[in-house]
């Protein structure tokens, strides 16, 4: 009889779209067999997790690690370390850093970068390249694929750089000819710049309106026309030249409508979320201000992404959309919210939060691991490698205790700006073990990895 590395013993483990009481064996960081519970099987350890819920390691697909150029933020260390506290086993880092990740040597750099600090695999997007041309090296590399900005900042030069917003039509026109040319996914921030510029000069700097409140209006003003006409626009693009794109930041009610309805005509779309759309509210920005923003979703459009969370005819992939700030730079945000940074930590507290909303019959379990773990590997070419307990796939997993609580305190976050806007709030699920590739991460809320143990997984094309 063979001798197996570990056995994860007497969980009730999500395989095959349903949950079975079985003991998962591992060899070689691989998922070597589904074994009845019980089996005499011999193994090297044992984890005996005692009816708890064996689910695949969640995937994140939008994280912002900050390293290089802005580490006093983030780097992959700390982000790497509150993915693992939050069952993230593989996270997928974006490249507005600096210098930016928008060629073959920078993406090579970053790669080996990360080499030296993750805690759990990880995969990087790319800026598009000067020379659209170098989009075919750069998937070579193991990109995941081209990221794009609509946007470029006013009164700040960070999170959304000069350098990498796109905001000529023609020029992303053929960006996503280039992606379509060489099979990459395009995933793209939507914003219409002109008609943002031009709202937030006449209708709040003007009225010398620049507190948090006034932003978060401003990103929604005339019910979200400047999310909506970017999102058409980028439909209709994807359309001319065939591109898969993938709308980032889906947060209005129309965007939820539009990307139905191309799909139903046969386009290459899928659709990103991030929870905090729906999780903060209105109150929040009254309460905690530059915290709480990003942006702010209106209660009809956060009602519609919950529907689309529930069920939808469109491909999801929920996404953290992690990005840390030191509270140096958002304070100022109390009196010009245009000046501060925007976004907050959440990698973290992302899948407890919607283990939360299981428990409050919000959202079914089985759709959580598919939005979290099966859509993210099938989207980008990691299924069933990743997403998936099955023989033969990596042994990533998120052991989960669904009546396990925990209150969120800021300063006890493992990312560097030891801040959270969830600071205060109670979880109702918790991931208490984090497995990459049959090795424990994370044990009892508390990281037990070493730093370089995550390794660079490049998408199956």
């Amino acid at each position: 009889m063979s001798v197996f590395d570990l056995i994860i013993r007497n969980g009730r483990v999500y395989t095959g779209g349903h949950f079975t009481d079985c003991d998962v064996a591992v060899q070689d960081g691989k998922i070597s067999a589904l074994l009845r519970r019980g089996y005499p099987a011999e193994a090297k350890e044992e984890i005996d997790v005692d009816g708890l819920l064996v689910l695949p390691g969640v995937i994140d697909t939008h994280a912002h690690f900050r390293e290089p150029g802005f580490t006093h933020k983030e780097d992959f260390e700390t982000g790497t370390r509150g993915a693992a506290m939050g069952g993230v086993t593989f996270a997928v880092d974006m490249p507005n850093v600096r210098p930016t990740i928008n060629s073959v040597e920078r993406f090579v750099e970053h790669r080996e970068l990360a080499a030296k600090k993750a805690y759990v695999d990880y995969c990087h997007w790319a800026g598009p390249p000067a020379n659209l041309a170098e989009i075919r090296d750069l998937l070579d590399e193991g990109a995941l694929g081209i990221k794009v900005f609509m946007w470029k900042d006013t009164k700040r030069d960070y999170p959304h750089m000069p350098e990498l917003g796109i905001t000529d039509l023609g020029h992303l026109h053929d960006i996503l000819a280039a992606c379509a040319e060489h099979g990459a996914i395009c995933g793209v921030h939507p914003h219409t710049q002109d008609l943002m510029s031009h709202v937030e000069k006449k209708y709040f700097w003007d009225k010398g309106l620049t507190d948090p409140k006034a932003y978060a209006q401003a990103l929604r003003f005339g019910e979200s026309m400047n999310y909506d006409i970017a999102i058409a626009t980028l439909i209709i693009l994807a359309r001319a030249t065939g591109a898969h794109l993938h709308v980032l930041h889906t947060n209005t009610a129309s965007s939820v409508s539009m990307l139905s309805q191309a799909v139903a005509k046969g386009l290459k779309v899928t659709s990103e979320m991030n929870p905090m759309h729906v999780f903060l509210t209105w109150e929040d920005v009254e309460k905690i201000g530059p915290y709480a923003l990003g942006s702010w979703t209106p209660p009809k459009d956060a009602e519609a992404l919950r529907g689309a969370w529930r069920e939808s005819d469109f491909t999801i992939v929920m996404a953290t959309d992690h990005s840390p700030h030191t509270s140096e730079e958002k304070e100022i945000g109390w009196t010009d919210m245009w000046k501060a940074h925007g976004g907050a930590p959440c990698i973290e507290h992302y899948f407890p939060l919607l283990l939360r909303d299981v428990n409050n019959g919000l959202i079914k379990l089985e759709r959580v691991i598919e939005l979290c773990c099966e859509n993210p590997a099938k989207v980008f070419g990691f299924y069933p490698r990743k997403g998936a307990i099955r023989v033969g796939s990596d042994a990533d997993f998120a052991i989960v205790d669904m009546d396990k609580k925990k209150t969120v305190i800021g300063s006890e976050i493992q990312a560097k700006c030891k801040w959270s806007p969830f600071d205060g709030w109670e979880l109702h699920g918790l991931p208490v073990m984090t497995i990459v590739r049959g090795e424990v991460v994370m044990k009892d809320q508390q990281i037990v990895g070493k730093p370089g143990y995550g390794k660079f997984i490049a998408p199956s094309r």
